[in-house]
């Protein structure tokens, strides 16, 4: 099936590799993507078209325009389809086949991911369970206990792949024979932390999945790791904090699922004088997240929503 614009004709191959090329570009969101595809009437045309065309079509200003035609001409995905063919990976862009759906939605979701392994099927119940690298012994009891009951119940996990609370995650479930994803705040070429290489493996020999917006190549970044949480609670009906202070990774994961996602957040409470704890007892205090302790706790929050519900009853 081929595909007309502008007196030019594109096979459906070309519409999709031009598709990716948009989201793949720097400076250009799904969202951005979508308005100049529908101004200029498919992907493939945008990506030909220089920047008067886009100014015109678009009603982009001249300098935004120009950006728009430089960052794609930048972009080459070849080495990345390369990487991912001789290492068991693809690549998925937004509304393709396999995108995840609850990421569809999102205010800003990732526009092209970068895959490894099996993602859950949409009928399977996704939850995320974060906490802090600085963690407790307290703290790694109860992620490993969150996980084993959370496994047993049929859902698959979901956490970045850091040292302490997400680490233990994932070693519970490949231990239980669950499920879980890592979501990764670097390129999967690029996989940090280095010491996690065999409990990576592991996770995907588990039928796991690891995944990253990031092109496989990329080093890890501070500023990546924030962007990656949107995906942690994106993926996941509820997001539950085992133990992280105010100011950590795990506290803005589970502020984007209350305030942007429309998911529940729960916390399990510590010592008071643990500072680890801080950012779980300041949400309980503040209301907006759910006390829990233990998985069961967890199952009864996500029965309260219907979508949920329907998940978890099968």
């Amino acid at each position: 099936m081929q595909l007309r614009c502008g007196g030019m004709s594109h096979t459906q191959d070309d519409e999709r590799s031009a598709w990716r090329r948009l989201l793949a570009a720097q400076g250009i969101g799904v969202n951005t993507a979508r308005k100049l595809v529908a101004a200029c009437g498919s992907a493939a045309a945008v990506c030909a078209l220089g920047t008067e065309c886009v100014r015109r079509c678009s009603g982009a200003t001249l300098r935004r325009s120009k950006e728009i035609c430089e960052s794609i001409a930048r972009v080459d995905l070849t080495e990345e389809r390369q990487w991912l063919s001789e290492n068991s990976g693809r690549l998925i862009g937004f509304d393709e086949v396999g995108y995840p759906p609850s990421l569809v939605n999102l205010p800003d979701p990732p526009g092209l991911l970068r895959v490894q392994g099996i993602l859950p099927p949409a009928h399977m119940p996704a939850v995320a369970v974060v906490g802090t690298r600085r963690c407790s012994p307290m703290g790694l009891r109860d992620a490993g206990r969150f996980a084993r009951g959370l496994v047993e119940a049929g859902c698959c996990l979901v956490a970045g792949g850091a040292r302490g609370i997400d680490a233990e995650v994932h070693r519970m479930a490949v231990r239980c024979g669950g499920r879980t994803v890592v979501v990764l705040g670097s390129g999967l070429a690029c996989r940090y932390p280095p010491e996690h290489e065999s409990l990576f493996d592991a996770v995907l020999e588990h039928g796991g999945a690891l995944i990253s917006e990031l092109p496989v190549h990329q080093a890890p970044r501070p500023r990546y790791f924030p962007m990656r949480n949107r995906i942690i609670s994106g993926l996941s009906l509820g997001v539950v904090v085992i133990e992280a202070p105010v100011r950590s990774g795990a506290m803005i994961t589970a502020r984007l699922a209350v305030e942007e996602h429309g998911r529940d957040a729960m916390v399990v409470p510590g010592p008071t004088e643990y500072g680890s704890y801080s950012g779980c007892h300041m949400a309980i205090q503040q209301g907006w997240a759910h006390l829990v302790t233990a998985p069961h706790d967890v199952l009864a929050v996500l029965l309260q929503d219907s979508v949920a519900a329907a998940k978890l009853m099968g």
